[in-house]
């Protein structure tokens, strides 16, 4: 049965984090789950464009080799993507956690598939973990959160089963997760997602400003939905 979607026969494996968003050297025991042939395709869809655009957003030694290495490559296949980046580049203040400013580029992110990227990522953990994908009748509500309310929902959410907590380290740090799971229901789950050290992933604030911003999800039943709003309101 597909990690990813749970309903269609599994045709193929597929690496949970694409092994291209690494260098060689980094490519080892990325954990693998069985997918349909629909959902390998749509994900790597998702996966041909955060390769490209992903590793301009981090000063981390993995990514600082892709972008050397692989990126003009990548751009150079994809014309269309990389008018749309350099149509969408601009200078701006980026607002840094101890409240001091850098001015810096900044090239629009697509939301929908980066976001449609790390719901399939966490669906492929959960399989990696649990070795079964999530119910049908389950949903994986993505947000993101401030540097401020990355902490606050560490605090609030992440500490709730500390004896369920785990975390994981990929490609030698170059991917990170943190999550933890209700003791009655191994799918009911909270995560925290990081590629590249810290991914450069910024909001418009009130102020015009961006503040860089973080990879959370909630997963289980519908219900998560009232408990995600409650939670990006605090935030």
């Amino acid at each position: 049965m597909c990690a990813y979607c749970g309903e269609r026969p599994a045709t193929t494996e597929d690496h949970v984090i694409g092994r291209n968003f690494f260098p060689v050297h980094l490519r080892s025991n990325l954990p693998k789950v069985p997918a349909c042939s629909d959902c390998n395709g749509r994900k790597s869809n998702y996966e041909r464009y955060a390769m490209a655009v992903f590793p301009f957003g981090s000063e981390h030694h993995a990514a600082q080799d892709i972008l050397r290495t692989k990126v003009k490559l990548r751009l150079e296949k994809d014309q269309r993507l990389l008018r749309q980046l350099q149509q969408s580049q601009k200078d701006v203040t980026v607002v840094n956690p101890d409240g001091s400013t850098d001015t810096t580029i900044a090239i629009r992110l697509d939301d929908e598939q980066t976001l449609n990227l790390f719901g399939m990522i966490i669906r492929g953990l959960l399989w990696h973990h649990c070795r079964s994908p999530l119910p049908s009748s389950y949903v994986v509500r993505l947000f993101s959160l401030t540097d401020q309310g990355l902490g606050l929902f560490k605090k609030l959410v992440l500490s709730l089963s500390p004896d369920q907590f785990q975390d994981g380290s990929l490609a030698n740090g170059a991917f990170w997760y943190q999550f933890t799971r209700n003791p009655d229901d191994s799918f009911f789950t909270a995560w925290i997602l990081d590629i590249y050290g810290t991914l450069n992933m910024c909001d418009i604030g009130d102020n015009g400003r961006l503040h860089r911003s973080h990879v959370a999800a909630l997963t289980g039943p519908q219900e998560i939905n009232r408990i995600a709003d409650a939670i990006e309101a605090m935030m």
